[in-house]
């Protein structure tokens, strides 16, 4: 297991630079995978959900973690495996309290413009989990995790 870790002040000016770190770090899966093959359909659909989930992530905590406070960093950390990529990222920002909003699938009627963060996190990847932090002693950690399968 290949580890990358990256750390960027909690604004959106860096959310680039995160969003290129995590594709790097897909093609480096994609490149591990047994059996591997030219990039295919289920190689591009890989690196968009991970992509996604990560700028949803990202986008949350620049823009409501760190709202109205003085931007502290996220530190991403990147595990790469054979044929999965887990990414976490840690702040001491505000905690993340979901309502009850974020347990329904929406409506594709109704889809509202704001607070689909966490359903497009957990449409694009297996496994999302989160752990409030309490400041700096402890930061907040949202784990995603995406396995990989060629096709």
């Amino acid at each position: 297991m290949d580890i990358i870790r990256l750390s960027v002040p909690g604004t959106l000016s860096y959310r680039d630079v995160v969003l290129r770190v995590v594709a790097a770090a897909c093609r480096l899966v994609r490149e591990m995978a047994p059996g591997k093959q030219e990039p295919s359909r289920a190689s591009h659909d890989f690196d968009d959900k991970v992509v996604s989930a990560v700028g949803e992530a990202f986008n949350n905590v620049a823009i409501h973690a760190y709202r109205d406070l003085s931007p502290g960093a996220v530190v991403l950390e990147i595990e790469i495996e054979p044929d999965a990529i887990t990414l976490r990222l840690s702040d001491t920002g505000r905690v993340f309290e979901p309502g009850i909003e974020v347990q329904k699938t929406p409506s594709p009627a109704t889809l509202p413009e704001s607070h689909m963060g966490l359903y497009i996190m957990r449409a694009c990847m297996d496994k999302v989990t989160y752990r409030p932090g309490n400041g700096a002693a402890v930061p907040n950690q949202l784990t995603l995790t995406k396995r990989f399968t060629p096709s």
